[in-house]
């Protein structure tokens, strides 16, 4: 969730964490960096309003797909009816958490930290299916990284679900990324202008996003535990 067109100032999603960061730090050199096609298993997952708010839940982490179909239709027919369908998923998958929330089933600090994640993985989704791939970014750019890792982790853990078995060696690898993730996306601005300053004065070459080291704070640690048993239920 960044900035994407042709300079940093082009921002596509409003609720951005790096839109500040990226002004306040720029680092000298900018980077060009492109988007590749997420590789998504077709599904076709309805929503209904009546379901039990766990099971809307999992179908909202199902419907990647459906987001990168309608991105493809949407710029063949010159629309932009994608933008309302991701924000009809998200608003579901936010009344989904905040009954939970109401149940006391779930904090609202990982609630946010969950529905963050996957506003992220959605807008990944999204802008790597339609043509303007390219975009300008200055310094380390992790967030389509990690955006990335959280949907294949989230394919991962429903394979592991349809498999009828849960192979402990997968869903250890699939807990660590997505605890990895969730800290990610659990930093704060100040947090994050820390730590790309420390990246960007270290000399050396930006670390892959899978090793750059994160300290895992326990909603994290929460909500990568409630994505896996929501995505790993039968």
């Amino acid at each position: 969730m960044n900035v994407f067109g042709v300079t940093v100032a082009s921002f596509l999603l409003s609720r951005c964490k790096w839109e500040e960061l990226i002004k306040s730090n720029p680092v000298e050199t900018p980077t060009i960096l492109c988007y590749a096609p997420v590789q998504l298993t077709p599904t076709s997952t309805p929503l209904a309003d009546t379901m039990p708010a766990l099971e809307r839940l999992r179908l909202s982490w199902l419907s990647f797909s459906e987001v990168a179909r309608n991105a493809v239709v949407d710029s063949n027919q010159g629309s932009d009816s994608t933008n309302s369908f991701r924000q009809e998923l998200a608003d579901k998958h936010r009344a989904a958490l905040d009954e939970l929330v109401a149940a006391g089933s779930l904090s609202k600090a990982v609630a946010d930290l969950v529905q963050e994640a996957y506003d992220a993985a959605v807008y990944h989704v999204w802008r790597s299916s339609v043509p303007i791939t390219c975009y300008i970014a200055m310094g380390p750019y992790y967030a389509p990284e990690s955006a990335e890792m959280l949907i294949k982790q989230a394919e991962t853990l429903n394979q592991i679900a349809s498999q009828g078995s849960l192979d402990q060696e997968t869903l250890a690898k699939a807990r660590a990324a997505l605890e990895h993730d969730l800290a990610f996306y659990s930093l704060s601005e100040a947090d994050l202008q820390v730590l790309y300053k420390h990246l960007s004065e270290n000399g050396q070459s930006y670390p892959p996003f899978k090793e750059v080291e994160l300290a895992l704070p326990p909603e994290a640690q929460v909500a990568a535990e409630f994505i896996i048993e929501l995505l790993t239920q039968k």
